[in-house]
């Protein structure tokens, strides 16, 4: 019966001010106990056109405000309880997320836009002056606040803005044509409710009753700030966005930056809040013209740690949750949030490191010349047009602007830490801004009371690494010089001296070399572990390593500049000092792994990780003393028998191999070759037939007509990008030919296959160069190096981050980055596209074969053990010595059988030859006897088996047997011409007939080394 009245009443045409009172009252009072969002609407509708026509008057055109009544002491009580009740249940209505509702609330929100906004209180009307207050205007604003207060402020709107705005992002990623309607209202009504949650700042301390600043700033920040990406979500509404940067930008930033009581203002947030938090802060001023950006940085910095506390790559009891972005998250709120939220969270995060905005950010650091900076005064900061252009004057100038740099690759470190996927965007951007790592080892080297890096040698050799203030410039200085130098070719170091001069480098790899060793001997809880503090500083050891690279090819370091004996611990001196001054280099080796059995760690960290502070020689023997240990451990309980068909050697070898567990590979494998006919061939095998099948497999697998391993135009290896073309198992197949080629190695067999540099490198887990595609494809490399240095406008070139490939005559397009065949190459970011576009020729192609060979080259072959040698080194320890080699070396190392001696007069006669054949002979005779054209480094007492001489007949169908042996020795033979010389290179063994003419042993021997005449088994 009531309601009916009620629905009487509202459906009248003109409503006096006291017809609205009450209507009002009896709605609030009969939906105590039950809602009418219907008549609610109806309500909402008359008080929001708010226009009421006097009581007992006859004139309907005078009309009064419903505020009317909040001045007038008979009602004003009673109206304001009414007006909260009814403001709270639109605000209710409107927050609850809905997804069916055509106008989303638009009654609801146009009611609460003017009832809430405290500048609409306002009426010159009244209904009885006898009961009208004294100070109408100050009621009116002291109410609006009160209601404010009461209403608004009292509720959680976050929860609402971020389903709308989750429900946005998906409509977006749709992009159906149908839904447009839909998401623009969504999009009116995340607009709508953040212009209502501005409404507490924007009246903030205006008048008795309001919300304080503090107050109110934390409103916006709980309710609007942390609702991810909806800075973009409501970007198109200017006048929202107006007062939403004048606000955040203007009062809530300096607020955060210049509180004494950070810490307790994000504590009332989450690592979700804190995300979302930085991303709208960081959209918003990408949008404005706020100027000083390192105001900007003051405040990401300690978001971002906070930020970085809350998650975790591990699943543990305290990061229980799973979390789309950073994996595992103690955070209570924001987890569920589905993963394209996250997506443009750090869409707005990308302004960090876009290129306008490191420009600015980096202004002062790049112009930095002999300390060249102003004194660092924030206030003098607060715009950027201030920019810095006297020289700095004293240490305590310096030491405020290093605090200033070191705040800046804080944030970028944090950034890159946390952001893993795209972390190579931002060392790149980082590496390829103009001038810039030059210029931060001139401002560190102004570091400290002493310069020149004393503040980082010092705290390493403390073992403080970690707690030096000015670390992340270091560490960030080391990865991005890392990425540059990729992009380097000779005359940008040689020529130009760009980014640094040989003399810069000299001191760049002086200090990284001491601070590196000071790093390596931190104690730790085992002596096999690694300190942390050298972990941390992987890129300072690539650096230091890609500098020593270039040393060896151009040689502008001074002598002895990589050693470090007088530089070491009295302990790890001693050690060394025996090795570098001990006379009998038989011993040096053992002697250096007796020290190293003894439980000190510190040498053993120098093999592994500086192995170039020691002389290769030490090296090799250590190495090869390490294989030896090892062999002792496996090969007397591991022995594996396989059966090849010389036509099939790589099926055979991989179908009775590739099972074979690491282990075994290390023990003995035994080899007995099938001909033909199926007959096992005679012989047996002590090594002979194994590295017969070793050579004769790698001689199948490395031809490039084969299809696994493509080769440079000087005959260079490596595994071909288009190996798929061989079938679907090739990544399996360079697993396993990984793996022969560690057996090789580890068993001491020469391979005569020269691999290509690049791939030698990354075997050994380093980086390679721009110079290194020169091998590759020296037509690109020019092509790359004319771009780099290309003066003229990039952008006339017509090139974008997409490169081109002929695939068995189809091409085929890969983008070098995200949205590549889209960007095109200008002059700012030229540098970024010859680093993707080399990194992919090298690095990138073929990362799926290279990665599989490496894992099976490290399954017999520690990646410890070869870490101790350069690529051109390692590349001598495959193939043995690319010089010419010893004869007499060889001759103290030779074994004769079947009758000869060393002083036997054909053996006399054979090494006088020998020793007087052309570099190409000698060469073309070792590759003839043993397979391999190079001597084994460390000389011929490496090789094995070890090379042997047997006299045979030299008659074509002779026998070597008492007889002939006497003939020979007296020199008679029946034969003048006889038969040639025939090798087993399997065993190293030469046959060498006993000729009684000198000349025709000349003749023979020379004829069979270069005809190739074959293999016999013996």
């Amino acid at each position: 019966m009531a309601w009916k009245e009620w629905d009487e009443l509202i459906s009248a045409k003109q409503l006096s001010i006291l017809d609205i009172y009450q209507i009002i009252g009896m709605y609030c009072f009969m939906t105590k106990t039950e809602k009418q969002p219907d008549r609610l609407k109806q309500l909402i509708k008359q008080l929001t056109h708010n226009k009421f026509i006097p009581v007992n008057n006859n004139n309907t055109t005078t009309v009064m405000p419903f505020y009317t009544l909040l001045i007038d002491t008979r009602y004003m009580n009673q109206t304001k309880k009414y007006l909260e009740t009814v403001i709270n249940q639109c605000i209710a209505r409107c927050i609850i997320f809905s997804d069916n509702n055509k106008s989303l609330f638009g009654l609801e929100l146009a009611f609460l836009l003017h009832y809430l906004n405290p500048k609409t209180y306002q009426t010159k009307h009244v209904i009885d002056s006898h009961h009208a207050v004294e100070s109408p205007s100050s009621m009116l604003q002291s109410t609006a606040h009160h209601l404010l207060k009461s209403t608004l402020c009292q509720f959680q709107l976050r929860d609402g803005l971020v389903q709308y705005v989750q429900h946005i992002i998906k409509l977006q990623n749709r992009s159906l044509q149908q839904e447009a309607q839909r998401l623009n209202t969504m999009t009116l009504w995340v607009a709508t409710v953040t212009r209502l949650t501005l409404y507490p700042i924007d009246y903030a301390e205006t008048a008795p009753g309001s919300l304080d600043m503090n107050e109110a700033l934390m409103f916006l920040w709980t309710n609007t700030l942390i609702v991810p990406n909806i800075i973009s979500t409501i970007s198109s509404t200017k006048t929202v966005m107006d007062r939403l940067i004048k606000w955040t930008l203007g009062a809530a930033v300096p607020f955060l930056i210049n509180s004494s009581s950070l810490d307790n203002c994000l504590d009332k947030f989450d690592g979700n809040g804190c995300l979302f938090l930085l991303g709208n802060i960081v959209d918003l001023w990408s949008c404005s013209e706020y100027g000083d950006h390192k105001m900007l940085v003051d405040l990401a910095l300690p978001l971002l740690q906070h930020i970085r506390s809350y998650f975790s790559d591990k699943q543990t009891t305290e990061f229980q949750y799973y979390h789309p972005l950073f994996k595992w998250s103690k955070a209570a709120w924001g987890n569920n949030l589905h993963s394209t939220v996250f997506d443009k969270v750090i869409n707005q995060l990308e302004y960090l490191w876009s290129r306008p905005f490191m420009d600015q950010l980096f202004y002062d650091i790049v112009h930095f010349d002999k300390v060249a900076s102003s004194s660092v005064n924030r206030k003098a900061l607060l715009l950027k047009q201030n920019k810095r252009k006297q020289p700095l004057t004293s240490k305590g100038e310096i030491a405020l602007f290093a605090v200033e740099v070191e705040s800046i690759f804080s944030m970028y470190s944090l950034l890159i830490s946390l952001f893993k996927s795209v972390n190579r965007t931002i060392f790149y951007r980082i590496a390829f801004t103009k001038n810039l790592v030059q210029q931060l080892w001139k401002i560190m080297n102004q570091f400290g009371p002493k310069g020149h890096m004393e503040i980082y040698l010092e705290a390493a050799q403390r073992n403080e690494i970690d707690k030096e203030p000015l670390i992340d410039i270091l560490k960030i200085f080391c990865q991005a010089c890392t990425i540059m130098f990729i992009t380097l070719d000779d005359t940008d170091i040689f020529k130009h001296n760009t980014p640094f001069s040989p003399d810069d480098l000299v001191q760049i790899s002086g200090f990284l070399n001491l601070f590196y060793f000071s790093l390596i001997q931190q104690p730790t809880a085992t002596s096999t572990e690694i300190p942390p503090a050298a972990l941390s500083f992987k890129s300072a050891r690539s650096l230091l390593l890609q500098i020593y690279d270039l040393d060896l090819q151009h040689s502008f370091c001074p002598p002895n500049h990589w050693l470090l004996v007088s530089m070491m611990s009295s302990r790890v001196k001693s050690i060394f000092s025996s090795i570098f001054q001990t006379k009998n280099e038989a011993s040096t080796a053992s002697l250096f792994l007796t020290k190293l059995n003894q439980g000190d760690p510190v040498p053993l960290r120098i093999l592994q990780l500086m192995s170039h502070t020691v002389p290769f020689d030490v090296r090799l023997k250590v190495f090869r003393d390490w294989i030896s240990t090892d062999k002792v451990a496996f090969q007397s309980t591991h022995s594996k028998s396989i059966t090849i068909r010389r036509n099939r050697v790589l099926l055979d070898g991989y179908q009775q191999l590739c099972t074979l567990s690491a282990s075994a590979w290390k023990g003995s494998i035994r080899v007995s070759f099938v001909n033909e006919l199926g007959m096992e061939e005679a012989g047996i095998d002590r090594g002979g037939p194994f590295k017969d099948f070793i050579t004769l497999l790698t001689n199948e697998v490395f031809e490039p007509d084969f299809g696994l391993f493509a080769a440079t135009k000087h005959s260079s290896v490596y595994p071909s990008p288009n190996s798929a073309l061989q079938g679907r198992y090739h990544i399996e197949l360079f697993e396993f030919i990984g793996k022969v080629i560690g057996k090789a190695v580890y068993e001491g067999i020469l391979l005569d296959v020269q691999f290509a540099k690049f791939f030698l490198a990354k075997l050994l887990g380093r980086n390679v160069f721009l110079q290194e595609l020169q091998e590759l494809d020296e037509e690109l490399w020019k092509s790359l190096t004319f771009i780099k240095h290309y003066e003229g406008n990039a952008e006339e070139l017509g090139l974008v981050f997409e490169t081109d490939e002929d695939v068995l005559g189809k091409v085929q397009s890969h983008e070098l980055k995200y949205r590549g065949k889209h960007t095109a190459v200008n002059n700012e970011n030229k540098i970024e596209y010859v680093y993707l576009l080399a990194d992919y020729k090298l690095n990138q192609r073929a990362k799926e074969q290279t990665h599989a060979f490496i894992r099976g080259f490290r399954t017999v072959v520690s990646e410890n053990w070869i870490k101790l040698f350069t690529p051109p080194e390692l590349q001598r320890v495959l193939s043995g010595e690319d010089k010419e080699f010893d004869i007499s070396d060889l001759r103290r190392h030779t074994e004769y059988q079947g009758g000869y001696f060393d002083q036997h007069p054909v053996i006399r006669s054979f090494w006088q030859i020998v020793e007087k054949l052309s570099l190409d002979e000698k060469k073309a005779f070792l590759k003839f006897a043993t397979g391999c054209p190079k001597p084994p480094l460390g000389g011929f007492s490496y090789l094995q088996p070890p090379f042997t001489i047997r006299m045979v007949s030299p008659d074509e169908n002779g026998k070597s047997d008492n007889l002939n042996v006497i003939k020979s020795f007296l020199k008679m033979s029946m034969n003048k011409s006889g038969r040639l010389p025939t090798s087993s290179t399997c065993f190293n063994l030469l046959k060498l007939p006993a000729y009684t003419n000198k000349l025709i042993l000349k003749e023979k021997l020379c004829y069979a080394i270069n005809s190739d005449t074959g293999f016999e088994l013996s």
